[in-house]
């Protein structure tokens, strides 16, 4: 399991030296919580995460990995490239390759100022045909979030998003949501829980629930794993995620 291999690095955190709070990076990843920071003007920023998503019984889904790339165009406006090479395998049948990409922005509107938060929007799209043969979608397929963060204590923050998506199969709107606690264990460590779901217009909601660690080893380079469970079920199957991420910038 991914899981069992990574908490022995994991477990080194707690004893290497500190790092400075000042400019560490901050990512989007491994949560579904988008941060409503920016990456800082004239960085590059990239975050990679392999995944296993187990989608039913008969299903599985790798991403090997997803990676977001972002760049920092100036103080307010970071751009925004999303990649997957996927492994899918639904019984007999396997389809692998580039799932569509993603293109979009991240833009800085409000810093956090007393009881306000800190407040961003992400405009993604997906491009349906810039993909493998086998993975291509049918239709263009939008994504609008606005994203929040307040800072709780030197501790604890709160990070949370609302927002509307389109799957690139349906013309129908899926609406979502995600709430996103985190604490910090030490300098260098921090764990997070989430709650997170998904409502589409003319379908059965999904609710699921996810958590994990983050590691910082350096102010420019963080590790990280999650794990994540579908509260709701399709056909009497709870979905479930685990994945396992390294992101760095320079």
């Amino acid at each position: 399991m991914l899981i069992k291999r990574f908490i022995p690095l994991l477990l080194l955190s707690f004893f290497s030296p500190d790092i400075s709070a000042q400019d560490e990076i901050e990512t989007d990843r491994p949560d579904h919580t988008e941060t409503a920071s920016i990456v800082p003007a004239g960085r590059f920023q990239s975050e990679s995460g392999f995944q296993l998503t187990k989608t039913d019984k008969d299903a599985k889904e790798f991403f090997l990995p997803q990676t977001l790339w972002k760049f920092g165009l100036n103080d307010r406006v970071e751009l925004r490239l999303i990649t997957e090479l996927t492994y899918n395998k639904y019984k007999d049948s396997i389809d692998t390759g580039l799932s569509p990409v993603t293109v979009g922005f991240k833009v800085n509107l409000f810093k956090e100022k007393g009881l306000l938060p800190e407040t961003s929007f992400i405009a993604h799209l997906v491009l349906p045909k810039v993909a493998s043969k086998d993975l291509k979608a049918n239709l263009l397929a939008p994504e609008l979030l606005f994203l929040f963060d307040n800072e709780l204590s030197d501790k604890a923050s709160l990070g949370y998003n609302i927002g509307v998506k389109w799957d690139g199969e349906s013309p129908d709107p899926i609406y979502a949501y995600t709430f996103a606690p985190d604490f910090k264990l030490n300098d260098k460590c921090k764990v997070f829980v989430e709650s997170y779901g998904y409502l589409p217009e003319h379908q059965h909601p999904e609710h699921w629930v996810d958590g994990g660690f983050i590691w910082l080893v350096t102010s420019n380079l963080q590790l990280d794993i999650a794990g994540s469970y579908e509260l709701t079920s399709n056909a009497h199957f709870h979905q479930y995620f685990e994945t396992v991420g390294i992101s760095f910038r320079i």
